[in-house]
């Protein structure tokens, strides 16, 4: 990427499933990959907020399921019941890990949002909540494990 969009997009693997190799898609998410940049976090917890961010985008904005529209495979039924499993996790998480948390995960990996932006939206410091998104990223890498 150049010119405005580098540092502010980018690219990230889509596994589609047993026997098929990953996809490359394009993610904004200043605030997420400059925590990857820094060391801050880890490949683990920019998986686990992808994971998030593709069940929320299924379940909750309704957006179709990437694993099932590439395979050619499943009916409305099938899309149905991946759409209300999405949604079953993304309340999982949220009842989990909190109405905040959850907020911060929006603003962070779906929106994009540097920490610097989400820290003058909350009226918070930057450091405190460059290590609460460690933290909240560090659960949501725990709780995708279990699930």
């Amino acid at each position: 990427m150049q010119g405005a969009w580098k540092n502010r997009i980018a690219l990230a693997e889509l596994e589609q499933g047993k026997d098929r190799p990953p996809i490359e898609v394009l993610r904004r998410g200043a605030g997420l990959y400059g925590l990857l940049r820094s060391g801050t976090i880890t490949q683990r917890h920019v998986d686990a907020a992808q994971r998030w961010a593709r069940d929320f985008e299924t379940g909750i904005m309704g957006a179709s399921d990437p694993e099932r529209r590439g395979s050619g495979g499943g009916d409305i039924h099938d899309m149905l019941i991946a759409r209300s499993a999405a949604v079953a996790r993304c309340e999982n998480v949220r009842r989990t890990l909190g109405r905040y948390a959850s907020d911060l995960l929006v603003l962070l990996v779906l929106d994009g949002l540097s920490l610097g932006k989400i820290a003058e939206h909350y009226g918070k410091n930057r450091q405190g909540l460059t290590g609460a998104a460690e933290l909240l990223l560090e659960q949501l890498a725990d709780y995708y494990g279990r699930n």
